[in-house]
Formats: structure tokens, sequence, C-alpha cells
């Protein structure tokens, strides 16, 4: 990684078993010609037999992190994933205030696992909706997200954010559409719906992605349109679903 690679803030959760969360984040954005800021604010347990359990970091201590990681040089872009806790989500949009505005700020609402055994509740997406939402530039919620934060109406949600990509994996048809909604247009892109079963870390990857190009300076439509191309690539590549019935890492080599 050179000097001149634009740098990503990644804040959100450790996966130990590396099927999502930073670690996939860090990777994404790596591929994408990006330098990424891996700053974690929950340890989780978890792995393809299912989410346990979410600890948040202190405050204090992931505070520090990310003060270190903005000291050493400027942003291109930040991307928030699993934040797991109301408490959290408040502090981390009194801490990316300075941000809002001046670079791009994905948020990716995690609020379930693939694997399950995490489900949000309504304070974390209260929580959403009162202090971080305001300050993105992208919210990039899949159909589920969509539901839980706004009741499924993607206008409503323009009333907080500038531009939301509502992902459409989680629909039915021959293609997966994802739809780019902003203030002022709309973009649709469509896919072949690909049978390759659950997969791990496709939200994580896809809003990485994202972050990675708008950094490098990409237009937001089209930074949308590339990271859903290569996410389904990627896709592509894991052929049929695992006979065993388990989500699969995204990135498998």
């Amino acid at each position: 990684m050179t000097d001149e690679a634009p740098r990503v803030l990644l804040l959100g959760g450790i996966d130990p078993s590396g099927g999502a969360g930073l670690t996939l984040d860090a990777t994404v954005v790596t591929m994408h010609g990006a330098q990424p800021l891996p700053v974690p604010l929950v340890l989780t347990a978890q792995n393809r037999h299912g989410f346990r359990e979410a600890l948040p970091l202190a405050e204090s201590h992931w505070r520090r992190l990310l003060a270190a990681a903005c000291e050493d040089g400027e942003l291109g872009a930040i991307k928030t994933g699993l934040l797991g806790h109301p408490e959290t989500t408040a502090a981390l949009a009194a801490a990316l205030q300075p941000f809002a505005g001046r670079i791009p700020i994905v948020v990716d609402p995690v609020l379930s696992a693939t694997s399950g055994g995490l489900e949000a509740g309504a304070r974390l997406a209260s929580a959403y909706r009162e202090y971080l939402l305001p300050l993105a530039t992208l919210l990039t919620p899949n159909l589920p997200e969509l539901e839980t934060l706004f009741g499924g109406d993607a206008q409503e949600a323009l009333g907080l954010v500038p531009a939301l990509l509502v992902k459409g994996g989680h629909g039915e048809g021959e293609c997966a559409e994802d739809v780019l909604h902003t203030r002022t247009a709309g973009h649709r892109f469509s896919r072949p719906r690909l049978p390759v079963g659950p997969v791990r870390g496709t939200g994580c990857a896809l809003a990485s992605a994202i972050a990675a190009l708008l950094a490098g300076g990409s237009e937001l439509a089209v930074a949308c349109r590339q990271a859903g191309d290569w996410l389904a690539s990627r896709l592509q590549q894991l052929g049929p679903p695992s006979t065993d019935g388990l989500p699969r890492p995204l990135l498998t080599r």
C-alpha cells in the first residue's frame, strides 16, 4: 500500500471467525486500492454456526484508537458496521460529527446476522435514526433493515439521509435489484440472482467497497454500481450452496 492510497476509517465489530466485520472490511478496502483503518467498537463471539455475543469496548478506549487513526493523516471516507448497542451508536455519532459533510460516511446498519442469533431491538434502531443517520452520506440497508428502521419506506429514510442503497438480496425473483434512492434521482442496478445459498459478510463487503470507491473519488451512483458488480462477481465464484447448509464466507480465495 502506497502513501497516496486514500484512507478509509472502518468502525465496527471484530469477528473471530473472519467471515464478517472489520477483518473482511479491511480486506475489501485493500482490494479496492485504499488503505483500511480498522477501529473496533465491539468484540463478538460468532462463527458460521451463529452469533452468540456482542461485547462493547469502553468508549474511552475506542475513542483513543479513533484519535490515533485520525491523527495519522487525512481520511477519504468512513464506513460503520456493527455497533451493537444504542449507547455506542450515540457516542460514535458524537465522535463523527466533525467529519459530517466533509467526507463520505457510509452507514451499514447491521441489525441481524446471516448465521442467526443477532436481532437488534427497537432502541438500537431508534439510536440510528436519532444520532447516526443525520450524519450519513449513504445508508445501505437490506430489505429487513429498511423495514426495521423506516417501516420499509425509502422516502421516509430520505428525510434523514441524502441517499440510501436498498439491497435486493432478500427479495425474490430471477434478478436481485439494488435501488439507489436520492432526493433528486433514483438508480436501479439489476443482476441475476445467483443460487449460492447463504453467504456471510456480503453487506459488510458491499458497504466497504463503496466507501473505498468514494474515497478514491468515484461519484456515488458509480461507486454503488461498481461495488455491486464486484460483489456479484465474488458470489459467482462461490458456486453451488454448501452441502451442510451453513453460511459460507464471501472471500474463500
